[in-house]
Order: structure tokens, then sequence, then C-alpha cells
């Protein structure tokens, strides 16, 4: 493109919201509990139109209000000349909770064995990554894409 600064926006992995907590506590002689919370809100769309309508030999021209919506409406917020402005539509967010239960038992000599039940996305919500935003897609705007379900582990360690 001929103009850079119609380029001017938010990055690809402009991540605006991120929370991350964890605790752990052990509230009985070897029985431990621990948890991981995240969630992050996600990472800007690209509108495009999926074409090259400007003859630069690239498909990453965006769509221009009265040019391209009047099959599909434009998504993205608009800048000053009615042009989707790039990274305009926010992305999928994330909400993670993973959980730990273990209990170690002391044995003589300084040994112990652990028991571990480890839970990934405890409460099994569908975490949907971004979907395309290219809009000669069948799939544009159409979440495709899920992270991993409710996953467990169990575990044995022994210590020597």
């Amino acid at each position: 493109d001929l103009n850079p600064r119609s380029d001017y926006s938010r990055t690809n992995f402009d991540n605006r919201h991120g929370l991350a907590f964890s605790f752990n506590a052990n509230p009985w002689r070897g029985l431990g509990v621990g948890a991981v919370y995240r969630y992050y809100s996600g990472y800007p769309i690209n509108e495009l139109l999926g074409t090259d309508v400007n003859g630069d030999r690239d498909t990453l021209d965006r769509p221009v209000k009265g040019l391209h919506d009047t099959t599909v409406p434009i998504r993205s917020p608009l800048d000053g000349d009615g042009r989707a402005i790039r990274n305009g539509i926010d992305g999928e967010s994330q909400s993670i909770l993973d959980l730990r239960f273990q209990y170690i038992v002391n044995l003589p000599q300084r040994n112990t064995v652990g028991f571990f039940w480890e839970i990934y996305n405890a409460t099994d919500r569908v975490n949907f990554g971004n979907p395309t935003g290219s809009r000669n897609s069948a799939n544009f705007m159409v979440p495709i894409v899920t992270n991993n379900p409710r996953t467990m582990q169990l575990g044995v360690r022994y210590t020597f």
C-alpha cells in the first residue's frame, strides 16, 4: 500500500486484558490443593476482502463503506476514509481454570510417595480460537477452532 499511515492500529498480538492468579494450600498434613485461573480478552481480528482490489499483489485489502458492504455489512469500525480499520474486531476471549489435588505420604529415611490428580480446563469451557476475518471465506467470522476440552491426569511420584 502507498499509505502506511492507514495501517496504524492494534498489533496482531494485542491482548488488552489479561488476568492470572493462583493459590496453593496444605489444609491437613500431606493433603494439598492448588488452582491457576487465567483470563485473556483475545487477539484482534483483521477484516479483509481476501482479494487484491488495489493491484498491489497481496490479499490484505480492507473493505470500504459503499463499495464492499452491499451483501455483507462491514463489522470493523471505519476510519475517516470509510475503510475498515486494521485489527478492528475484538477476538475470542479465553477463560481457563486448572486444578491440582495431591496427597504426600512421608516414608522412613526421608522418602516420600505422592499421589496427584490434575484437571486442566476444569470448567470445561469451550474456548474458541479466532475466526477468519477474510470476507471471501465461507467461514467468515465463524469460530471453527477450539482449545483443549477438560483433561485430567493422575500421577504417582516416589522420592528417595
